[in-house]
């Protein structure tokens, strides 16, 4: 099983549309998907599948693999974020249990397989008082790491800021994506390769409101399936 965890600069910036298009790329390129959502607020907790409309309900869609159970791990009803959520219902969100959570896929299937696991919130936002989606995503290494930022004004500070802080931790992502998940504006289409201009990493993928989402995302499919890391 090889594992791709997709983090964001911050909230409302695409990474289930991300992770949704990417799961559906891998499967046309011949590999099996598993895509899920370990944490996600906004929705009502269920035992069985996830409600309609939910992100982990989009991504459950886009699979080839049998779900995860309960999906999401966590689950909380006010939509903030997962550690005031966590707090007031007095149900803390443990890493080493979505770790183990989503460890089943090894157990659920012999097929060979990717699984996806998309994080709520930005790179930074906290899941309890001391850790955060860097914390989750390094505990479900080994794994690709895709960041993910909205083409849009401000992106250059973001994604520098997000990778500065990343680095103090010891680990960057692999792979960046940009998103049209907020509205168009002067600077939209052009941020791709003006993050190459100001020495930021050069996105392997720009999702545009206009193109074919498989082709854009071709080049990073390609990337990851000839890519070495586990």
């Amino acid at each position: 099983m090889r594992r791709i965890v997709v983090l964001g600069t911050g909230t409302g910036v695409g990474k289930t549309h991300v992770t949704e298009a990417l799961a559906r790329a891998l499967q046309v390129a011949g590999v099996h998907v598993q895509a899920s959502k370990p944490v996600e607020t906004g929705i009502r907790p269920r035992s069985s599948a996830p409600p309609p409309g939910s992100d982990a309900e989009r991504l459950e869609r886009a699979s080839s693999i049998r779900p995860l159970r309960p999906h999401p791990r966590y689950a909380f009803p006010r939509p903030v974020s997962p550690h005031l959520e966590a707090a007031r219902l007095r149900k803390p969100i443990r890493i080493a249990a979505i770790r183990a959570w989503v460890g089943q896929a090894l157990h659920d299937t012999t097929l060979p397989m990717w699984q996806l696991i998309e994080t709520a919130g930005g790179v930074f936002s906290p899941l309890s008082p001391r850790l955060t989606n860097f914390d989750l995503a390094a505990a479900l290494d080994p794994a690709v790491w895709i960041l993910v930022a909205p083409d849009a004004l401000g992106v250059l500070h973001d994604v520098r800021a997000t990778l500065l802080a990343m680095r103090t931790r010891g680990r960057t992502p692999d792979h960046l994506v940009l998103t049209a998940s907020r509205p168009r504006d002067a600077s939209t289409g052009q941020n791709a390769a003006e993050l190459f201009r100001v020495g930021l990493p050069r996105p392997s993928a720009v999702l545009s409101r206009s193109a074919r989402t498989n082709a854009a995302l071709s080049p990073l499919v390609r990337a990851l399936l000839a890519a070495r890391r586990p």
